[in-house]
This record gives C-alpha cells, sequence and structure tokens, in this order.
C-alpha cells in the first residue's frame, strides 16, 4: 500500500512539473530568429545575434523566455550534451517586447551552441525544439 501511494505522489509531481513541446506553428517561435555575424578578427568564425520581436503579441499572463546552451560535441548537433550553464538571453527579469542580443564566439568559449523559446503560461511550461548555431563556418 505505501508503494502505491508513493509511486502516485511520484507521478502527481511528474505531471504537475512537466513540460509539453510548444508547437512549431505558435507566432511566439516566428518572433524569435538567429543570424550569423562575420567576427570581425577571424575570419572562420560566424557570431550569432538572436533577436526577438513579440510586439505584436499579447503576452497578457504569459512569461517567455529563450534559452542558449554551449555545448562540448558539436557533431550531435541539437542532440549534443550540454557544455556550460544554460545562459538566459529572455527572460522575466530582463524582459522586453522587442531586442536583441550578440552571441560572442570568445565569451561563451564554445564552437557552437543550442538554444530553444520557453513559454510559461497559465502555470504550465512550453518548449520549443532545440535549435542548433555553429560559430564554425
Amino acid at each position: 500500500m505505501k508503494k502505491v501511494l508513493l509511486f502516485g505522489i511520484f507521478l502527481f509531481f511528474q505531471y504537475g512539473f512537466a513540460q509539453t513541446m510548444l508547437d512549431k506553428k505558435n507566432a511566439v517561435i516566428k518572433g524569435v530568429k538567429i543570424e550569423s555575424l562575420q567576427d570581425p578578427k577571424l575570419d572562420f568564425i560566424n557570431n550569432a545575434k538572436i533577436s526577438w520581436d513579440f510586439s505584436s503579441l499579447d503576452l497578457t499572463n504569459k512569461t517567455v523566455s529563450i534559452e542558449v546552451v554551449t555545448i562540448y560535441d558539436c557533431f550531435n548537433g541539437e542532440n549534443a550534451s550540454d557544455f556550460k550553464e544554460t545562459i538566459s538571453v529572455l527572460n522575466k527579469e530582463n524582459f522586453t517586447k522587442q531586442g536583441s542580443r550578440d552571441l560572442i564566439h570568445v565569451e561563451l568559449m564554445a564552437k557552437c551552441l543550442k538554444w530553444r523559446l520557453v513559454l510559461v503560461e497559465n502555470n504550465q511550461t512550453k518548449v520549443s525544439d532545440w535549435s542548433y548555431f555553429s560559430f564554425l563556418k
């Protein structure tokens, strides 16, 4: 009986904190883009500029954030294991409806990264698929 009760509590917490996938056609996803910028010092390196524009969206009772993770094994793309801590490009504390941030290869000390969008709405967390970016040409 104790095992069933413990298993029930475990399932309750798993359901309560579960993340669901964000629909690829969601307007929030379409508001984010990443582009390559030529590094001024190194010919074989591209830096990244991640920008967002949510000015046309109603974000009442929603929290949007963009997570970036530098990764170690670039050959695995989006499935690569994390290398450093997650960088929050956009989060609740620094949220603006429109903006951008440069991700400089030397500052991040990585050859590639993966990023995703996190949307919290009505205490439910939805995440996009990971997207991959390589600093190397």
